[in-house]
């Protein structure tokens, strides 16, 4: 009986807090208590001393924290400095990513015009084969691309798609003429 009136006082006071404790956490929280208080029992019994330890005690010299672990603050220069290295840094990375942006666009811009003077070679030297513009009609045809677009190719006007410029190429080194008869 006894046993329930230790633990009323704690009920309520938790109510008055406004917490939903349940019994069992009480009950928990009691047994932890006691468990403690069982642990220090024999501690004490075995020879063990409890250490009282003054305030503002640290395990430092004197008791005084040394300098690096603390958080320095740094003086304006200190601060001025270190942001202008960093700036200084951020225009260099800057700078090297426009370099290679630059030398990518060069490079395809490269390609680009190395690919317009194989088109112009390669579908002249078709229309030098074969002068016919029926001929010049069943390759746009057999190619899937339109005569318009073959001839602003072969004129430098235009670029056909690196994939498809392949095949356009096979197709004028096989073509072969149809006997009209």
């Amino acid at each position: 009986m006894s046993h329930i009136f230790n633990h009323l006082p704690n009920q309520i006071a938790a109510v008055r807090i406004g917490k939903d404790v349940t019994y069992a956490e009480i009950e928990a929280k009691r047994s932890s208590r006691e468990q403690l208080e069982r642990e220090l029992e024999i501690y004490l019994a075995d020879g063990g001393e409890v250490t009282v330890l003054e305030p503002g005690f640290t395990h430092f010299k004197n008791g005084l924290l040394p300098t690096l672990s603390a958080r320095l603050v740094k003086s304006d220069e200190e601060k001025l400095a270190q942001e202008k290295t960093i700036e200084a840094k951020n225009i260099e990375i800057r700078k090297q990513r426009a370099a290679l942006k630059e030398q990518r666009r060069q490079q395809s811009q490269l390609q680009h015009q190395l690919q317009i003077k194989e088109q112009c070679m390669v579908l002249s030297a078709f229309v030098a084969k074969y002068p016919r513009p029926n001929d010049f009609k069943r390759l746009a045809e057999l190619c899937g691309y339109q005569v318009r677009h073959l001839r602003d190719a072969a004129k430098g006007h235009t670029r056909i798609g690196a994939k498809r410029w392949d095949s356009v190429k096979q197709a004028a080194k096989t073509y072969k003429v149809e006997n009209e008869a």
